[in-house]
């Protein structure tokens, strides 16, 4: 099911992601994530190595910040990957 055309990204349909200095709210909130599962909980609120992998996730969704190298989008800057939300699933369990 898509995301209406006002909330979604563009290319994908997944749930846009933002974050808004000039209009902060729940909505713009995001917590950085072990990509541990084992010490995902234990981690919180720790300090992130320089260098470390990390998950964002999206606080009021619980959904992952993500990227695909197959939905382009061209800006100002050349062509880049369209930046949405969504938990890419494996068969680990996390």
């Amino acid at each position: 099911m898509k995301h209406s055309p006002t909330i979604c990204a563009p290319l994908s349909g997944n749930q846009i992601a933002f974050m808004s200095a000039a209009r902060a709210d729940a909505n713009g909130v995001w917590v950085i994530d072990s990509v541990e599962p084992n010490t995902r909980f234990e981690s919180q609120g720790e300090i992130v190595k320089v260098g470390e992998p990390v998950l964002i996730r999206h606080v009021p969704t619980c959904v992952y910040l993500a990227s695909c190298d197959k939905l382009k989008t061209k800006n100002d800057f050349g062509a880049e990957n369209e930046v949405h939300c969504f938990n890419h699933q494996t068969n680990n369990k996390s």
